[in-house]
Order: structure tokens, then sequence, then C-alpha cells
């Protein structure tokens, strides 16, 4: 496999993914705490996705950090840095920025076609649904418009008990434009070995 996130960075941001094959991933000793009763899956993800982070991070000089697990269960990143990491099947990625260039950051995967029309009246509103309809490949389509706003939440710019309804997805040049009631992100979305990974950023 080629870089999948490496089509997504742009300046200022770090990525770095995994494609797991079974090597052996090492959970460090100090971040083991947090999945110590956990069941393999969960352990074997954890280790994947923090393996990406610790990859993404040397990038800005933090390749050793410890990324410990907040009481909401998202990492904790280091002074000064914004994160997200994100895995699904097969696949790990983290994506990192320093926090005096972009307020929030948002990645998320998911396998091609898992977002199956039956699930769309949740998920995208009537001017979104008629988009996908009109798709070359709308189940694709419906992946990458999920993909988009899942970032967007975990980016935390758009959060709340909020409908996915209302995080709107509009086409921007190569990219896309992910609004909420209160805030706008860029992103950019790619597709590779049936997986779809959308990275979403707020300049600051």
């Amino acid at each position: 496999m080629t870089g999948l996130i490496s089509r997504l960075l742009v300046p200022g941001l770090f990525g770095a993914e995994l494609w797991d094959n079974g090597q052996q991933v090492v959970i460090r000793p100090d971040e083991n705490v947090h999945v110590a009763g956990s069941g393999e899956k969960r352990r074997r993800d954890f280790a994947l996705g923090r393996a990406c982070a610790r990859a993404a991070l040397a990038g800005l000089g933090h390749s050793d950090a410890v990324i410990a697990k907040g009481d909401d269960g998202a990492p904790i990143w280091p002074a000064g840095i914004v994160g997200t990491i994100t895995h699904t099947k097969g696949y790990a990625a983290a994506l990192v920025g320093e926090a005096c260039c972009f307020t929030n950051i948002g990645i998320d995967a998911e396998q091609a076609g898992a977002v199956t029309e039956d699930l769309w009246p949740r998920l995208f509103t009537a001017a979104e649904q008629e988009t996908l309809r009109s798709h070359a490949d709308p189940m694709l389509a419906a992946t990458m418009f999920f993909t988009a706003k899942e970032a967007s939440y975990k980016a935390g710019a758009l959060t709340g008990a909020m409908a996915f309804r209302q995080i709107l997805v509009s086409l921007k040049g190569d990219g896309f434009a992910v609004t909420g009631p209160d805030a706008s992100l860029n992103g950019q979305c790619a597709v590779e070995g049936g997986v779809v990974l959308a990275v979403v950023w707020q300049d600051r």
C-alpha cells in the first residue's frame, strides 16, 4: 500500500498510518494501564493507534511522548499539540499539529461501503441524500460524507448532542467543507484498499 494519509496533509499537519498485517505492535508499559483489562481486539487497536500517534509526533519532536487517555477516552497530547487517532478493520492512523496553528483537527477511517442507504435518513440531510444518489458510486460517496462528519465531530469543533444531519458537508475544490451551527472546517478525503480516510482542520 502507498501512503493514504500522506495525500491529505496540509502544511503544519503531520500524520502516520499502519496497515494491520498481523505485525507485532507493543503497548508501552506506561500506556498499558488504559487497556489492561480489555479484550485482544481493543488492545491491538490501541497499540496500532498509539504507534501511529508517536510516528506522527516525531515530526514535531515528540516521538517518545506518553499518550495517556483522558476520562472521556480521548488521547492526552503533549502540551501545545492537538491530535486525533482513528482505526478501522485492518487500518489505523493518527494526525497531529501545533495548537498555535490549528484550533481543531480530526480524522476518521471507515470501510468503504459501510454506510448503507437505510442509514442515510439518520445521517444526512435531504439535499445530501440527493447528492449521494446522483454520485457514480453512492455507497462510496456516503462513506466519504460520513467520515467527513465523524472526523469533524472528533475534532471537537462540532460538539454536543448534535445529530449528524446538523453537520453539513459540501464539496470545495479538491476537498470539502464541513459546517455546523458554530464552526466550519476544511477537509480532504482519500480512498485506498477498501478504506475511506477523511481529515479535517480548523486554522487558528
